[in-house]
Order: C-alpha cells, then sequence, then structure tokens
C-alpha cells in the first residue's frame, strides 16, 4: 500500500509529464476511491499552477438550439495551454502493475500458425503467427496484466477487482469486458472492438475509449493516437460520433465517410485543431453549426455535398 508520502511524489510526477502509463492509471484509480482524494488532487493541481484554456461550447449550442428545434445539449472542450493540462482533461485512469524481481514469468509463442489459448480467468486468446504473450506467476492472482509482442484477439471475462491490461509497448490497453483485437505492423498498432469497452493510454498519458464497433491506430514513430470509424457503422441508421481529443483533419475524414460528403479545410493552419464531443444521430447540419460557432470559423457549402471550412488558426 502506497503511503501518503508515496502519493505526493506520484502526483507531482504525473503533474510534471513524467509518470509512466502504469502510474497514470494507477493514480486515476486513487482519485476515484473516494472525494477526499479527488478534493487532494485538485488542490495539488492549482497548487502546481495548471490553468485551461477553454472555449465555450454551452454557448455554441445555445445558439444551435435557437436554430433547432429539439437540439439536445453536448458538451465540447477544446485547445489547452499546455500538454499537462491537457492530460488533466482528457483524464487518466487504472492500474499500477508491479512485476516483482525473481517471479517466474509464464510466456507463450505462436510459430508459423495461429495459436489458441485459454487463460486460467477464462479470458480466451488467438495469438497470431510469430507474436507472444508474457505473464507474471501472480497473473489471475494479484493481477491481469500481460505483455503482447505481434498481434492478437482477446476474449476478455471482466474482472472489476482485476482489470485485464495488454502492456504493448507503446501504448497500454485496458479492457472493460470485451472482445477486441490487437495488431501491430513496423510502425503502427491497430486496436479494434467487437464487444463491450477498451481504454487505450499511449506514453504522453493520452486516453482514448473505444466502445464495439470502433477502432483506432498508433503511430509508433510520430506518437499519434487516432480513432477510427468502421464501415460497419455506418450501415446503421443512427449515426454516433465520439470524438477525444481528435485533429480537426481527422474530424473532417470521419464526417466525410459517415455523412457521405466532401467538407474540405481551407486553412492547414486548422488541421491541427483538437475537439472532444459526441453527436448521437445529429444531421450534419447541426454537427457542422457546432463545430463553425465553436471554433469561430466559417463553413460553406459550396454545392451538392461539398463544403470548406475557412478561418484562423485555433489556440492550443
Amino acid at each position: 500500500m502506497k503511503t501518503s508520502h508515496d502519493m505526493d511524489a506520484l502526483i507531482g510526477k504525473f503533474l510534471s509529464g513524467e509518470a509512466s502509463p502504469q502510474e497514470a492509471m494507477f493514480l486515476e484509480d486513487w482519485i476515484s476511491e473516494s472525494s477526499e482524494n479527488e478534493t487532494y488532487f485538485e488542490q495539488c493541481s492549482k497548487a502546481f499552477g495548471l490553468t485551461e484554456k477553454t472555449i465555450s461550447t454551452d454557448t455554441a449550442w445555445s445558439n444551435v438550439q435557437a436554430q433547432l428545434k429539439q437540439a439536445p445539449i453536448r458538451k465540447l472542450l477544446i485547445g489547452w495551454i499546455s500538454a499537462a493540462a491537457a492530460v488533466l482533461v482528457i483524464s487518466f485512469g487504472a492500474f499500477f502493475y508491479l512485476i516483482q524481481p525473481n517471479k517466474e514469468h509464464l510466456v507463450y509463442t505462436a510459430g508459423t500458425n495461429k495459436k489458441n489459448i485459454e487463460l486460467n480467468d477464462g479470458t480466451d486468446i488467438q495469438l497470431a503467427s510469430h507474436s507472444s504473450i508474457e505473464l507474471s506467476e501472480e497473473y489471475g492472482k494479484k493481477n491481469r496484466s500481460l505483455k503482447l509482442k505481434g498481434s492478437g484477439y482477446f476474449s476478455v471475462k471482466h474482472s472489476k477487482k482485476l482489470p485485464f491490461i495488454i502492456d504493448a509497448g507503446p501504448i497500454h490497453i485496458k479492457d472493460l469486458g470485451t472482445k477486441f483485437n490487437v495488431k501491430s505492423s513496423d510502425d503502427t498498432i491497430y486496436v479494434r472492438v467487437d464487444e463491450g469497452i477498451v481504454v487505450i493510454y499511449d506514453n504522453k498519458g493520452m486516453k482514448l475509449t473505444l466502445k464495439a464497433n470502433e477502432s483506432a491506430h498508433y503511430v509508433i514513430s510520430s506518437g499519434d493516437l487516432r480513432l477510427d470509424v468502421l464501415a460497419e457503422n455506418l450501415k446503421k441508421q443512427y449515426k454516433t460520433i465520439l470524438l477525444d481529443n481528435q485533429r480537426l483533419e481527422d474530424v473532417v475524414k470521419l464526417l466525410n465517410t459517415t455523412y457521405k460528403v466532401n467538407i474540405r479545410i481551407d486553412n492547414p493552419a486548422l488541421k491541427d485543431c483538437r475537439i472532444t464531443t459526441e453527436f448521437l444521430n445529429e444531421d450534419l447540419d447541426t454537427v457542422l453549426m457546432v463545430i463553425s460557432q465553436t471554433l469561430e470559423v466559417t463553413i460553406l457549402k459550396e454545392k451538392n455535398n461539398e463544403y470548406v471550412i475557412k478561418g484562423l488558426a485555433c489556440i492550443q
């Protein structure tokens, strides 16, 4: 058990951007344990001097509601003064795994063919060829963490007490009861969720939550963690768009695919504007109006299904 001194040191590392993904995940669990912990962390954050730069989306949505009937209220956060402040808003989560010295590790390796593995907690893994997983001796007792090299498909039985965590090198993947696939190439790690929810953390403290029929990819060389959309989602009658600190350029690509339109960004400086929001069954006009008023940009319709976004660079 960590002492108050240990927690002060961990909070200091986190606020200075030096905490590892495991430490950040452990810290969020500690914060969520009690209101006292949450209050103490907020006091430390204020003492550390972190301030956030936000654009009011309540105002943007109010303006949109004045023009649209029954437009639901959404909140959209964009632009942070520092990377540390961004880390605070995006949040962190879940589990700290300490490998004890002199412990034996169980390793499963697939040769030229796939290998099916059933772990003692009921988790089923289809390990891709030339891939491996490594478990500690305490797996299933004190933790459910493993290291993955290569690719694999995971069908996990959820345990709130012992969350299932995959260490995939530059990113960590936390399962919340699901079936999902992890695939690695030379410079990219792909994650696709078939059922349930997973949370991805990278070494910079960024967090991305994926639900069923969603996917994301992480580019190792650039450190970019991006949300994708599966073709299966586009077949559904209701369009759900979940954006977690996404670049405007990626949002435009997603909207083009989802609504089958052609939106382009006139000023390249706008491409790196960051957006966090959720649109549930919204029409394209509503989505564009919220983005336009929140970012203070102009979105013009040029002709059928073609739009252009104009404006100045966002303040990050």
